[in-house]
């Protein structure tokens, strides 16, 4: 059977149902871009089991931020191992932790970026 010479769309004459059934498109404004922070200055450490990812330090971080807000990129996602560990993850309330500098440095670099 080969491709209809006529293409039934006569359900696709309400602007809702044609939305529902269009192509997805994608655009930069579609994702979250996730950045891994570590501690030090001018750090920049590859990620083994994940290629094209790095452990960035917060200087880093940040220029990586501003780069990417400047792309259409609405929001990153920041994880961060915390210097000291217990099994209550009171670092997590801790104001001077990696991931709550990080997010207070992109902040003040970038305040319209979505940080998550």
């Amino acid at each position: 059977m080969g491709f209809p010479i006529h293409r039934l769309r006569r359900l696709r004459q309400q602007e809702p149902l044609r939305r529902m059934v269009r192509e997805t498109h994608l655009s930069p404004a579609d994702f979250i871009a996730p950045l891994f922070v570590t501690e030090g200055h001018g750090r920049r450490e590859a990620i083994e089991s994940m290629p094209g990812q790095f452990r960035l330090s917060i200087d880093l971080l940040v220029k990586e931020a501003v780069e990417l807000c400047a792309v259409g990129i609405p929001a990153i996602i920041l994880f961060g191992i915390p210097a000291y560990k217990d099994d209550r993850g009171s670092s997590g309330l801790d104001p001077n932790g990696i991931v709550q500098r990080a997010v207070k440095a992109v902040k003040q670099q970038v305040p319209e970026l979505m940080v998550i």
